[in-house]
């Protein structure tokens, strides 16, 4: 790994500047980062139809068919986005530096289970720990087994889902950085010498002094995703009524009005989720370059490189 050789400038970067940035490092690592990004949505997709995909087949009898399917999905994936981009994480961290890692190196990082020590870092399971339980992804699975199959659940659908989606929005917004603190900077979720740094102290060290600005950033990016989310979604149905035929609504152009709702499985099954999957995998590389940024704004990151690498050149020579 060369600390002082990075294939994007080590410098401080407004969100515009990232949001930009992201866009060319995407299409740096198209392929890797399609991988990545598909290692981590696939199961969850997968978990999310086994849990909901039912919803679609009671929705067509209703006035607007798809409404709880598409509400539904949309908190799933909106509360597991930062679980999908862990791979996008794990890989995108030593790409940084000229290091060329293959997605079975990048899947081992993550699923690293063996230990040296006993306060050794474990990714796999600081991540269950972190994200499946603390930031709620795992209790929304959960509830989604109780809910009535034949109406909408309002108690659990209506105001247990979504204040677990709440609470993730707010810890994603004042302590975003938990998968590059647990992937990249490898730290341990408990540790018995009071000297070494854990999981909880670094995320307080790295997140509280910029709250504020974290929080900003946030709001910023949430109306840009959902900007790109309909963007995604336009651009979707436009393919297939060209290519399929298949429109979402049926218009009545002598009355200037809707005369029926035409919602396929394609439409909610595949078109719906493939687009929210879209946008939190790019936001996914914005995370990462953001948290860069972060370190380099309020750590000095880049005379920490420097100087690191000059260490190591050093220690090579009287070696």
């Amino acid at each position: 790994m060369q600390l002082d050789s990075t294939r994007i400038a080590v410098r401080e970067r407004s969100l515009p500047e990232v949001l930009d940035l992201a866009l060319h490092v995407t299409r740096e690592f198209a392929g890797p980062w399609l991988l990545c990004s598909l290692l981590g949505v696939v199961p969850l997709a997968a978990i999310n139809y086994a849990l909901i995909g039912w919803m679609t087949d009671l929705d067509y009898d209703t006035d607007f068919p798809g409404v709880r399917f598409t509400w539904n999905m949309t908190l799933l994936i909106f509360i597991e986005a930062p679980l999908a981009s862990v791979f996008v994480t794990a890989f995108l961290g030593p790409a940084v530096f000229m290091e060329q890692r293959t997605i079975r190196q990048v899947i081992g990082d993550v699923f690293r289970i063996r230990r040296a020590r006993l306060d050794d870092t474990r990714p796999v399971v600081n991540l269950f720990l972190c994200q499946l339980i603390l930031r709620g992804i795992l209790p929304a699975w959960l509830l989604y087994l109780t809910v009535d199959r034949y109406q909408f659940s309002p108690f659990q659908e209506g105001f247990l889902i979504p204040a677990i989606a709440c609470y993730s929005m707010a810890m994603r917004a004042f302590r975003p950085y938990i998968n590059e603190i647990v992937l990249l900077e490898k730290n341990p979720l408990t540790s018995q010498d009071p000297q070494r740094i854990t999981i909880g102290k670094r995320s307080s060290h790295l997140h509280g002094p910029s709250s504020g600005d974290l929080f900003v950033r946030w709001i910023v990016s949430a109306m840009i995703s959902l900007l790109l989310m309909v963007l995604a979604l336009i651009t979707a149905h436009l393919l297939l009524g060209l290519l399929l035929g298949i429109l979402p609504f049926e218009y009545d152009p002598v009355a200037e009005e809707i005369t029926e709702w035409n919602v396929t499985w394609l439409q909610l099954q595949v078109v719906w989720p493939a687009c929210l999957w879209l946008v939190a995998s790019y936001f996914s590389v914005v995370r990462f370059l953001s948290y860069l940024d972060l370190r380099i704004r309020h750590e000095g990151w880049e005379v920490e490189l420097l100087m690191r690498a000059e260490a190591l050149r050093m220690a090579a020579k009287v070696g």
